[in-house]
């Protein structure tokens, strides 16, 4: 038989492909990742500032001068109003977040909310401090608008909300603590309370364990005197001995002493 001339398989497979295919294969460090993420988080942002710097202050002066409705009036209790509320009540709610009995993810929410109600407070004083042409604008739509009174009494009450949200949590931990040392001191006391009550448990049992035991040794001395009472109605001349049929004792009678009385 003449041998086969077909062509025999390679015994070990050859590797696919170059060093560089298979490096350009492998993952993305993570470095690497957070960085271009960041990149364009930031570029986002500052886009978005611009925008927002441009924009947000002509809305705000129009929403500011439509609530007033071209009243001066009207202008002084609404930056009372928007000063103090966005200014107290984020404070309040950032403090809550420091609890460590909070998960992070509640904590970072906290944070946020916090922010974003603060919102209305930075735009007035993007309004009232801005150096862009956007801002001069919104002041003078404030001014010619009849809300030129919102700004200062909105800065004045912003302060005011800021100090009243620190006096808040201040005195709020104050009355905590006192709580707490409140109830730590009823605790002691009652348990010096329970001690008495004890104590006075103890003795209470103790008198009517002796007043019982007393009660035993009178009833014990009172059947021995009858124990004794009978054997003596039973033996009336105890040691002087049996009486006799004619009456006369059974003891042998002293003869008289020749001795002569004085």
């Amino acid at each position: 038989m003449s041998e086969s001339t077909a062509p025999l398989p390679d015994k070990a497979a050859r590797p696919t492909g170059t060093p560089a295919t298979a490096a350009a294969r492998r993952k993305m460090p993570v470095w690497l990742a957070r960085t271009i993420i960041g990149a364009a988080a930031a570029i986002v942002l500052v886009i978005a500032y611009f925008i927002a710097s441009v924009t947000v202050p002509l809305a705000w002066a129009t929403s500011i001068r439509d609530q007033t409705g071209g009243k001066l009036g009207n202008a002084i209790p609404l930056g009372m109003f928007y000063g103090f509320v966005f200014s107290f009540v984020p404070v309040l709610v950032g403090w809550q977040s420091h609890h460590k009995r909070l998960n992070k993810g509640v904590r970072i929410a906290l944070l946020v909310v916090a922010v974003l109600l603060t919102i209305p407070n930075l735009l007035t004083l993007a309004v009232l401090y801005g150096t862009t042409g956007s801002a001069t604008d919104a002041r003078s739509i404030w001014t010619t608008g009849g809300a030129n009174w919102f700004g200062t009494w909105g800065q004045i009450f912003m302060v005011a909300g800021v100090v009243c949200a620190v006096a808040v949590i201040v005195l709020g931990r104050a009355w905590v603590r006192r709580g707490r040392k409140i109830r730590q001191i009823k605790a002691a006391e009652r348990l010096v309370r329970q001690n008495e009550e004890a104590k006075a448990g103890a003795a209470r049992d103790a008198a009517r364990a002796a007043e019982k035991r007393a009660r035993g040794d009178a009833r014990t001395a009172e059947k021995t005197a009858r124990a004794t009472a009978r054997s003596s109605r039973r033996n009336p001349f105890g040691t002087s001995g049996p009486v006799d049929a004619s009456g006369v004792s059974g003891r042998p009678e002293t003869p008289p002493s020749d001795t002569p009385r004085a």
